[in-house]
């Protein structure tokens, strides 16, 4: 594969994941979060076995352990991305869950201790500022989903740090990551939803124990959440990152929140004002200046080898 059929794949990722959050809202409407994850991750799993089920034979205990690892690290982003949207506007959710790519080089240094570079930490800075003016400057419309979804950045960060470095040697184990990916999230989601979603303890929030309708919206968000924004997307991220640069995935990624937002006001009705675009712009911004920095500030190779 070469790097630009990467980049169209992974904006094509980006796009679906982006709809995703549009579905997932149409779910939550007739599903508690965490009962609706665990029908998008049981089906998903299913489906993919169906699909990819020989190719686990000789299955290696390493490639299981990086599989399940990175199910668990998707299965907790996912639940508290589905916490997010539940309790908050689809946009807000989507543009904090893009402070993802800023915050890899600080979960970086807390983990590995790899330096912060400076491009790096102005990138944080400037998409921090963005999340001030997209919450409301007065703070007065911050609501419980806009803390679940700041919670969920350094989930996601970790798994894209593992992802990186588990399919840096992939050779022939995508269809394996991908169908351990969601053997690795069901359990989770399926103890989340029983502990705190059938009334074994008392819910938080009255959306915690409505069960599930299956109603026409029920449907269409599960099948596109666990065909589309499941499947497809953990198997192109699985198989295509390899072939391109990071900064080049982390463009194509920004389609992500733009198209969630698009979607947001096309389906829903739901827009951030005028402040919550400035501020959807400046975290834009930020992600920008903290990913192509480095090659701003990176030494010409021509006059290096002069």
């Amino acid at each position: 594969m070469k790097a630009w059929q990467a980049d169209l794949a992974i904006i094509g990722a980006a796009t679906i994941w982006g709809m995703s959050f549009i579905f997932t809202r149409w779910g939550l409407e007739e599903s508690s979060p965490a009962l609706f994850l665990t029908c998008r991750f049981g089906l998903a799993m299913i489906v993919s076995i169906f699909i990819f089920g020989h190719k686990l034979h000789g299955l290696s205990q390493t490639t299981a352990k990086r599989g399940l690892l990175l199910g668990l690290l998707m299965g907790g982003g996912y639940l508290l991305q589905n916490y997010s949207v539940n309790f908050t506007e689809v946009p807000r959710a989507a543009f904090i869950a893009s402070l993802t790519l800023p915050a890899i080089p600080i979960v970086s240094f807390i983990l590995f201790r790899e330096k912060i570079k400076k491009h790096n930490l102005i990138g944080v800075i400037m998409a921090l500022i963005g999340v001030y003016f997209l919450l409301d400057p007065s703070f007065e419309g911050v609501n419980s989903g806009d803390i679940i979804a700041l919670l969920s950045v350094p989930l996601w960060a970790l798994y894209l740090i593992y992802m990186n470095i588990f399919t840096k040697d992939l050779q022939g184990q995508t269809c394996q990551l991908l169908v351990l990916q969601f053997m690795g999230a069901l359990p989770l989601t399926i103890i989340v939803a029983v502990l705190f979603e059938t009334g074994l303890w008392t819910p938080l929030h009255p959306d915690l124990a409505k069960g599930i309708t299956f109603s026409t919206h029920f449907w269409m968000g599960l099948l596109y959440c666990s065909l589309l924004a499941s499947i497809g997307i953990v198997f192109i991220q699985t198989a295509c990152q390899k072939y391109t640069t990071p900064v080049q995935a982390m463009l194509c990624f920004q389609f992500e929140p733009v198209t969630a937002s698009a979607g947001a006001w096309l389906f829903l009705n739901e827009t951030v004002g005028v402040i919550g675009v400035v501020g959807s712009i400046v975290i834009i911004m930020g992600v920008l200046t903290s990913e192509l920095g480095g090659l701003m500030s990176a030494p010409d190779k021509k006059s290096t080898e002069l």
